[in-house]
């Protein structure tokens, strides 16, 4: 080894072998260094990792543990933003055909409502005759002896004897030559309730005819004959009922959701069991003031043409209303543009001015009635059903943002009626956007999870509009107190409906409808709008049969309230808290009002009493 080191050439390359070796034993230290340098940056990012809750996801922990809300344990939150917004969503081309995204363009069209309805032939009561005894007597002779039997005008029915209308008869005979006589006989003969014609048959008549004819005072069907031959009769008995069938009535039950939507003179569509898939047309002629207060529903009377005698009363019929619906959710008959009307018998409709041929009143424009005639300037603007993700008055929808790919953005949007085509869109969209139909429920699932904004998010309350800011002048101290007991009533049945008390939610309902009646006293700007819309829910919640009801009830009281609250934001002399509770609804989110600071949840009552959160604070409590 000396010799091998003692030559020069050996040497040089045993120093060049130790370089390569320090070299390389340098590098594994400090690469060995970095890496563990790069573990300990890994393990401070690692532990920088945050906590959300899959219910709530506003809820946000730096460490595991429960949800303050729900209690459910808390997941880690993965940040997969990508750069893009929190109210945005950015898909890969295997994500979005995993999720089946599929999107439509919205549109302006015409738009329309269907209803189908149950309903039942009834007898048109206005051509129903009674043929009654004009005075005391026997029946001889019946010629209609059962129901059913056809008969026309002026045709025999029956034969009676009466003493006293054949000695009316002979006096009348005798009283030709003496004219004031003979109009005293023949005005008592009228108000008896003989014809004209029968009675010039009695001046006809020989003295030995001890038989008077009855004959019909219409022509139909016979539905009621209440005599038989020999029997004695009083003045003003009912011997005959006759029906004229050639029209009938369809009583047409209207559920309380769809009363909006009617209109007198609508064209309907009426089917029957016994007659399928025919239809049969008719109008609609009478809409009862009266809501039935066990079937939620009100009778729509329905004219229907029976000439040939095919429909029979009693059967049961389907009733189909196409509704044209215009740009803000009017109802339009473009069929009645032009007509004239009966005040005070709508069936009544003319195509020019004159009198009812019900009551001789004056017809009026059909305008007059709240009938709009005229088409709609624009259609209205509709969205598909299945774009919209419903979350109370307010929606929302998720939108694809223009010339990106794969990147959708959820839209807060206001929705109006529900028609055949889907939603009328208030505002959130305009004409051309192109919008989620299929997918939007997973889109808005992720948003959740990652917290970001979606439905059920706190940054974006959809579960109630906001109360309008109104300016309204300062109150006198009596309407102040007056408002604000409507306003303590109303918080009650919260309070009621949080410790399950349905009767007693029931019973403040009605006490805050009946105290209502004062309030519309009070000359406030906007005042009694308010009042409109709360008095039917309050009467809904007074006449609900079960907690769920009455909850579901609560709901639409909510926004209706925070709009009473806002008269008296600034003079309330007591605190109310606004809640949220994101579970109610089947994960859909509701808010209520309620007075005591601990919060009491009435959408679940015992079963979640403290499931919540507080949103804002009205009157003097505003640091809780």
């Amino acid at each position: 080894m000396l010799k091998l080191l003692n030559n020069k050439k050996y040497f040089f390359l045993f120093v060049f072998i130790l370089f390569v070796a320090g070299l390389g034993t340098g590098y594994l230290v400090f690469s060995e260094n970095s890496d563990t340098q790069s573990s300990i940056e890994g393990q401070a990012k690692k532990e920088k990792q945050i906590w959300t809750c899959s219910m709530h996801p506003q809820v946000r922990k730096d460490k595991p543990g429960q949800c303050p809300i729900c209690f459910m344990d808390l997941i880690p939150l993965k940040d997969k933003s990508g750069g893009v917004t929190p109210d945005q969503i950015k898909l890969s081309d295997y994500a979005r055909e995993l999720a089946e995204v599929k999107t439509e363009k919205i549109y302006r069209g015409p738009a329309t409502r269907t209803l189908r309805l149950p309903g039942t032939l009834q007898l048109d009561e206005t051509r129903v005759k009674h043929v009654t005894a004009w005075v005391g007597g026997r029946i001889e002779r019946l010629f209609v002896n059962y129901t059913g039997i056809p008969i026309k005008k002026g045709e025999h029915m029956a034969e009676f004897y009466s003493p006293e209308l054949i000695a009316a008869r002979e006096e009348l005979k005798k009283s030709t030559k003496r004219p004031q006589l003979q109009k005293a006989v023949i005005e008592r003969l009228l108000r008896w309730g003989i014809s004209s014609e029968q009675i010039e048959n009695f001046k006809s008549q020989s003295s030995d005819a001890k038989l008077v004819q009855i004959n019909a005072p219409a022509g139909g069907i016979v539905i009621e004959q209440s005599i038989r031959e020999g029997m004695y009769v009083q003045q003003g008995s009912r011997l005959f009922s006759i029906a004229d069938m050639s029209r009938l009535w369809l009583m047409a039950k209207v559920y309380e959701r769809d009363i909006q939507w009617l209109r007198y003179g609508q064209k309907v569509q009426c089917e029957f069991e016994a007659y399928p898939g025919r239809l049969f047309p008719g109008t609609i002629a009478f809409i009862s003031p009266v809501l039935n207060t066990k079937s939620r529903t009100v009778n729509a009377r329905i004219n229907i043409e029976n000439i040939r005698g095919k429909l029979k009363p009693g059967m049961f019929g389907r009733v189909t209303i196409k509704v044209i619906i215009g740009k803000n959710g009017e109802v339009i008959n473009p069929e009645l543009a032009g007509k004239w009307i009966s005040p005070m018998h709508p069936e009544v409709i003319k195509d020019e001015p004159g009198k009812c041929d019900v009551c001789g009143m004056d017809l009026i424009p059909i305008q007059s009635m709240g009938i709009t005639t005229t088409p709609p300037e624009s259609y209205p603007l509709i969205a598909p059903e299945t774009a919209v993700l419903w979350t109370g008055q307010r929606s929302m929808v998720y939108k694809k943002e223009k010339n990106m790919h794969n990147l959708y953005r959820g839209v807060e949007v206001i929705t109006g009626a529900k028609v055949d085509q889907g939603y009328l869109i208030k505002s959130g969209l305009k004409e051309g956007d192109e919008v989620v139909v299929n997918g939007a429920f997973k889109l808005d699932a992720e948003q959740q999870i990652n917290a970001h904004i979606s439905m059920m998010s706190h940054e974006r309350d959809l579960s109630s509009p906001p109360a309008p800011s109104q300016a309204f002048k300062a109150l006198s101290s009596e309407e102040l107190q007056i408002i604000e007991k409507q306003i303590l009533l109303c918080l009650s049945i919260s309070e009621k409906l949080a410790a399950d008390n349905l009767k007693g939610a029931k019973e403040v309902a009605q006490k805050a409808h009946n105290h209502l009646m004062k309030v519309n006293n009070l000359q406030i700007p906007k005042l009694s709008s308010v009042s409109k819309q709360l008095m039917p829910v309050l009467m809904k919640l007074a006449a609900s049969d079960s907690l769920k009801g009455a909850r579901e009830q609560l709901f639409g009281l909510t926004p209706l309230l925070k709009d009473l609250v806002s008269l008296v934001e600034n003079q309330l002399s007591f605190t109310i808290y606004e809640e949220h509770c994101p579970m109610a609804f089947d994960n859909k989110g509701a808010n209520w009002l309620q007075k005591e600071s601990e919060l009491a949840n009435p959408y679940y009552g015992a079963m979640m009493l403290r499931c919540g959160e507080t949103r804002k604070i009205w009157g003097k409590d505003t640091n809780r």
